[in-house]
């Protein structure tokens, strides 16, 4: 079996312009990752026009009001990862982790390249940035290979909820980092 090697990727602050892409991207890991764990009705109800919508407004806001940043990561002129974080929302979780990683996708094609750890590192400079020495995040309890990821990056389990939201009742585990130094280094 050949490996290939890894397309060179870059990362950038995201633009308005960026929301159809970033819906892509997060709609296609949706449609994979969550696939044996999410309904899928819910993953069906999740459309590229809807997110792009909700990106617009999210990244409008950030703008607006400094309080958070998007990355977007590329890999021959296309976007095949984003996070986004900001000031954390949930109020179990603001005292100890006040800056929140709230989203964070790469396409199922540039996984395990390194596009994760360099967004993660992107992100925690820019909470830092924004004044947070700590944060959080929320991740369904079953999604083994990001909770992976959230360990072999340092984070610890801070939290566990049954997120009602959507009526679906979803576990997730909240994986927090104390000191975002430690990602800051990436």
């Amino acid at each position: 079996m050949t490996q290939t090697q890894p397309l060179p990727f870059t990362l950038r602050p995201a633009t308005l312009s960026d929301a159809h892409a970033i819906a892509e991207v997060q709609v296609a890991v949706w449609q994979s990752a969550y696939r044996d764990i999410l309904p899928a009705a819910l993953i069906e109800r999740m459309s590229v026009a809807d997110r792009e919508t909700g990106w617009s407004k999210i990244l409008t806001a950030y703008f607006e009001t400094g309080r958070g940043a998007v990355f977007v990561a590329e890999q021959s002129d296309a976007i095949v990862g984003f996070l986004s974080c900001g000031d954390q929302r949930d109020e179990d979780l603001m005292a100890a982790f006040p800056g929140e990683f709230s989203a964070i996708y790469v396409a199922d094609s540039a996984q395990r390249q390194g596009i994760g750890r360099a967004l993660m590192g992107e992100g925690a400079r820019a909470l830092k940035a924004m004044g947070h020495a700590a944060a959080a995040l929320w991740v369904l309890s079953e999604n083994t290979g990001a909770r992976g990821f959230y360990q072999a990056l340092g984070g610890f389990i801070s939290a566990e909820r049954i997120d009602t939201r959507g009526g679906d009742g979803l576990d997730e585990i909240a994986y927090g980092w104390a000191d975002l130094g430690e990602i800051c280094a990436i």
